[in-house]
């Protein structure tokens, strides 16, 4: 039996009726840009996560670059990232010109180590970006506690964890900033690219308002007072995920399904299976396994000949990027990081995924390991 990595359609289907009336609608409104429907999505999203502010901008990476300039993070200081996530977090660091400083991940979460964060500490330190891999939030609690005793701002990387909780938070509510991507595979996806900054801070709000749109002045659009992007969360975009944010929790709620599924049908195995966290409300933007022993990349080759396709989240660590070459800082021992690395392996998971094709996966991955169905 074959089984699609990832599948929009399926999912897309409860709603694909309303967005097309709502795309009818724009086209001929001709408010393609910063309309209606955007100041209606970001009043919507802040209120789902429970901010005061949200801005619609052109990217997760944006996101996370506008919220770090809006903090006054620049050249000369230092920013506490996770190497195991995905590069932008860190390349946001660099656009905003300054210096990434990586940080070792908790075995059970792959979130960010408190301990970790606080050997990566140095008089240069002003901010850190807690990343809430796969759909799962970090230690906020932890995390936060650490920042108010150092001082620092806290920016949150939540590109992968749309309507995931701690101690029943939103993601994106906890830090001075949260970021968001709406690339299609999100939890919250849009048809293209996408994202949003939340924040309560209207200081904050302010700047980012400029950076996404040239720079122009709050009050007079043809003075240009800030250093500004061309990044606008589109009225197109804005629309689709106005209706597919009424659906979200319920999609969360057919993935986190499906994760339990997997969690049963592979209980045994040598994998070493997703754990959620006390406090945490995970939301499995991704399915991601430990394959043990060396073997991940023949279980990979093994799926893949049944028909099933993985993927690898992430082979190489942030740190270890040739981009990152030139900004090594004094090194924190990464030893969780290295060996996530060569265990992980993301199995097919989405909304609308049905119980024979999690049976397909499971026993394909038993037959590997020489167990009977």
């Amino acid at each position: 039996m074959k089984v699609p990595y990832f599948d929009l359609s399926r999912s897309h289907q409860k709603f694909a009726a309303e967005a097309q009336e709502a795309f009818d609608r724009i086209l001929k409104s001709g408010a393609y840009i910063l309309g209606p429907a955007l100041k209606q999505l970001e009043a919507e999203f802040a209120a789902y996560i429970g901010t005061r502010y949200a801005l619609g901008v052109g990217s997760g990476t944006d996101a996370l670059t506008f919220a770090l300039r809006a903090i006054d993070i620049k050249k000369g200081d230092e920013v506490i990232v996770p190497s195991f996530t995905f590069t932008a977090t860190a390349l946001a660091v660099l656009h905003a010109g300054a210096t990434p400083v990586f940080a070792d991940v908790e075995e059970p979460t792959f979130n960010l180590d408190p301990k970790s964060v606080t050997q990566a500490l140095s008089p240069k330190t002003r901010a850190m970006i807690p990343v809430h891999l796969f759909g799962q939030c970090a230690d906020m609690t932890t995390l936060m506690a650490l920042a108010k005793k150092k001082k620092l701002k806290v920016v949150e990387d939540a590109c992968q964890a749309h309507g995931a909780l701690w101690n029943k938070v939103m993601a994106g509510a906890y830090g001075d900033a949260g970021c968001f991507s709406f690339y299609p595979t999100k939890n919250l996806g849009g048809i293209g690219d996408g994202g949003m900054v939340t924040t309560s801070d209207e200081k904050l709000l302010k700047h980012v308002t400029q950076y996404r749109n040239l720079g122009k002045g709050i009050d007079d659009p043809f003075v240009h007072d800030e250093i500004g992007w061309t990044s606008r969360l589109d009225s197109l975009q804005a629309a689709f995920l106005s209706i597919k944010l009424k659906f979200l929790d319920e999609l969360n709620r057919e993935r986190r399904a499906v994760a339990d599924l997997y969690h049963k049908k592979l209980a045994g195995t040598p994998l070493g299976l997703p754990r959620e966290a006390a406090g945490a409300y995970h939301v499995y933007h991704l399915y991601v396994v430990r394959v043990p022993d060396g073997k991940r990349n023949d279980l990979k080759e093994y799926l893949a000949v049944q028909g099933i396709p993985t993927m690898v989240h992430y082979a190489t660590p942030v740190h270890a990027q040739p981009i990152m070459e030139k900004y090594k800082t004094r090194k924190v021992k990464l030893p969780v990081t290295d060996r996530l690395c060569g265990e992980v392996l993301t199995l097919p998971l989405f909304p609308g995924m049905t119980e024979p094709e999690v049976d397909a996966v499971a026993g394909a991955i038993r037959r590997f390991f020489g167990e009977k169905l």
